[in-house]
């Protein structure tokens, strides 16, 4: 799984150069081109005329193959004009994030931890709170706010889920726009990136950025 999006950007490497996305190539086949769209809009990309892979949405994130944070980003990707599916699986990932990473570190869960505690024995193992910054150094107030901030996004993000969001039966229409459901999945998305890159460099495991 690691190496999937490598090699999908090499296979499309190969049929740009061969003239595959080329339509004055000779080689160029409208309805095999229309095929591949069609198999990678399933799985949550976009093809673009060029041959060049984009997630939908503009939602990527790096999870390194884990397979229960990919199958979140992409139901992300399918539901990009779905307000309240949006926000539910951008709480959903944040969830499932937290407990990966305590299940890495071996921290013990139980079935009654609440999203906000998952998240601070989550943020406390991988030493990002903000009073885990080291005090006097240039910039220390500036990181300490941020990572406030992240935190914020995240915890704001499980309240809204639950005012405007998928799931808890809801059946009114969300009163968020598509616009804004994706300006809270992404945020959510970089909240993710961080965390899993902190777990990562925690355990030794090579990443690339």
């Amino acid at each position: 799984p690691v190496a999937a999006r490598p090699l999908v950007d090499g296979l499309l490497s190969c049929l740009r150069t061969w003239g595959a996305f080329d339509e004055e190539s000779a080689v160029y086949d409208a309805s095999k081109a229309r095929t591949l769209v069609r198999a990678l809009s399933r799985q949550g990309w976009t093809l673009t005329n060029d041959g060049d892979l984009m997630p939908q949405g503009g939602i990527d994130v790096a999870t390194g193959g884990r397979s229960a944070l990919d199958e979140q980003l992409a139901r992300l990707r399918q539901n990009t004009n779905d307000p309240g599916a949006l926000l539910g699986t951008a709480k959903d990932l944040l969830e499932a994030t937290a407990k990966f990473i305590l299940e890495e570190l071996a921290f013990p869960q139980h079935d009654k931890m609440s999203f906000d505690e998952l998240w601070h024995h989550a943020r406390d193992r991988l030493g990002i709170l903000p009073q885990q910054v080291a005090q006097g150094v240039p910039g220390s107030a500036c990181i300490k706010a941020i990572l406030q901030s992240s935190w914020t996004i995240a915890q704001q993000v499980n309240v809204l889920r639950g005012l405007q969001g998928s799931g808890h039966g809801r059946t009114l229409p969300t009163g968020v726009s598509p616009e804004q459901a994706l300006l809270v999945v992404r945020e959510a998305c970089s909240v993710t990136e961080y965390a899993l890159a902190s777990l990562d460099r925690q355990i030794g495991r090579r990443t690339s950025v």
